[in-house]
């Protein structure tokens, strides 16, 4: 900025006010023989947002349109027409104070019947649709409700597992104390099927508990914000973690179905009896399909 505008803007700005004597110095240095630059155009804005907009005559309203048009539209490198770096220019100063006013909407709307082209970025919605969208936008903080269930569920279901898993280990100990005189293989074997179905449970529980976790951290992150804590721990980020879309949080929620669904196929199993060999034909082919299961799971991580 040159010494005429640095006196100049310490002389207006002293009182706070403008005068049509203030306009007209504006003017004559705004004119010069150099003509209007961009430094000339800050201070324009300058005065536009620091002046109450109560005291901005309308003198210099009419030479903040015209002055500002001049400059975009009749330099040398593109005449007539706004280019990139000229609307990324008149988008920072009219977004710097975090709103557009009616004189910004004035120099756009003169800009646009006068120059050839007016490019996307200087495209500004109305104040309706800037509201209804600010309220949509607004809206993803309803996760937070599926965010804070799925993790108080999760707690549940992590409480309900360990219960059903201490339950089996103490069915354990009793088996230690009780004495099987009679029929002993048989007796034995009922409590083997007992544990292994009351531990196979609960890592059916724990599992869905764990599906739950996954679906509520990724719900949070792909609508309100990335977790801290393991943005900072990004090299010891698990792989279960790491969502930035849904087609991930999808990925990974599925393979942990896949799990429950393979422990409840097993666990089934358990009860099932195999009398004939169509029986186990049926067994061999659900192993299959369940391997099957594991390797197109494999290979999607892979990919």
């Amino acid at each position: 900025m040159n010494d005429r505008l640095k006196e100049l803007k310490k002389a207006i700005f002293a009182d706070g006010k403008l005068t049509t004597e203030d306009v007209a110095r504006i003017k004559a240095v705004l004119y010069d023989e150099e003509g209007m630059t961009r430094d000339k155009g800050d201070f324009l804005f300058e005065i536009k947002n620091t002046i109450r907009p109560v005291l901005l005559i309308d003198e210099f309203k009419d030479l903040f349109v015209e002055a500002l048009t001049m400059l975009l539209l009749e330099d040398d490198t593109s005449p007539g027409e706004i280019d990139e770096s000229e609307a990324k220019w008149l988008r920072a100063k009219i977004q710097s104070k975090g709103y557009r006013d009616k004189l910004d909407t004035r120099l756009l709307d003169n800009i646009k019947e006068k120059s050839i082209n007016f490019p996307e970025m200087l495209q500004y919605k109305g104040m309706t649709a800037r509201k209804f969208e600010a309220c949509l936008y607004f809206s993803r903080y309803l996760t937070i409700l599926a965010v804070v269930v799925s993790i108080l569920s999760s707690l549940v279901l992590f409480v309900k597992g360990s219960m059903v898993a201490l339950q089996t280990f103490w069915l354990f100990v009793q088996t230690l104390f009780d004495g099987h005189d009679e029929a002993p293989q048989a007796g034995h074997a009922a409590n083997y099927e007992d544990l292994l179905v009351g531990f196979i449970s609960s890592v059916d529980i724990f599992l869905f508990a764990m599906i739950l976790i996954i679906f509520g951290m990724g719900i949070y992150e792909l609508f309100i914000s990335k977790i801290d804590p393991v943005e900072r721990k990004v090299d010891a980020r698990p792989s279960w973690l790491q969502v930035s879309s849904v087609d991930d949080l999808k990925s990974s929620l599925g393979k942990v179905i896949i799990m429950v669904l393979i422990v409840n196929f097993f666990k089934y199993t358990i009860h099932v009896e195999f009398d004939s060999a169509l029986d186990l034909l049926f067994l061999a082919v659900g192993v299959v399909l369940v391997s099957l299961a594991l390797f197109i799971a494999h290979k999607g991580h892979e990919h």
